[in-house]
């Protein structure tokens, strides 16, 4: 089985068309590099190459014979084309090196289709974060701050203090919501804490009560 080359391709186009074979390069004149937008150029596989009289423009294309292709180019420049045949690795080349990229290559289809998932996974990033915010701030705002260091853990909520030792000491701070002082004690043990508790339930808010009670079971849970 025989593999015909490219070039041997495009040498039997050629002569199928009755057209030479050009190199882009030699061909390429500067004036027109803004006439086709590199999205264009790719889509149809053609690239201009000079303006000509009579509201020409001679390009060079893969398929000279693509109408299809032909007629879009025309509608889009305004222009009556003139094809002529190119390899397509020298007008792939060409494009990226000869065509400016430009504001119109953003907004084509194949653009836009990856633009718009772009956006919708940056919204989603966005919406998972700001999720994520809010979940910390509830929690912030219900539970309070927890610090743990290498000798102890403590909770700091609605202006009271828990902090427990490692040595199973724990300490109350702060002030209670019916209280007339600040508390500033330590116990030997979370049980004599939360019998100190149950005896000033009543210096206490609800919410104050109710994070005690939560911070206590909480120190509980095995770690």
């Amino acid at each position: 089985m025989n593999i015909i080359s490219e070039e041997q391709l495009h040498s039997a186009l050629a002569r199928q068309l009755g057209l030479d074979i050009v190199r882009v390069k030699e061909e390429f004149s500067p004036e027109v590099k803004k006439i086709l937008p590199r999205h264009i150029c790719r889509k149809y596989n053609a690239i201009p190459l000079s303006t000509g009289e009579h509201n020409t423009l001679k390009i060079a294309m893969i398929d000279p014979s693509d109408s299809e292709a032909v007629s879009t180019i025309e509608k889009y420049t305004g222009k009556v084309l003139e094809p002529v045949l190119a390899s397509h690795s020298d007008i792939e080349s060409s494009i990226t090196k000869l065509i400016p990229w430009s504001i119109r290559d953003l907004f084509n289809n194949r653009t836009s289709t990856r633009i718009a998932g772009l956006l919708a996974t940056a919204a989603l990033i966005l919406v998972i974060v700001l999720v994520q915010q809010y979940y910390n701030d509830k929690t912030r705002e219900e539970y309070g701050n927890i610090t743990r260091t290498d000798t102890a853990t403590s909770y700091e909520n609605h202006e009271l203090i828990l902090k427990f030792a490692d040595n199973g000491k724990a300490s109350l701070l702060g002030h209670g919501a019916y209280s007339s002082g600040y508390y500033s004690i330590t116990f030997d043990s979370l049980d004599l804490l939360k019998q100190f508790i149950e005896r000033k339930k009543d210096d206490f808010s609800g919410k104050q009560l109710s994070w005690l009670q939560w911070a206590m079971a909480e120190q509980q849970q095995p770690r």
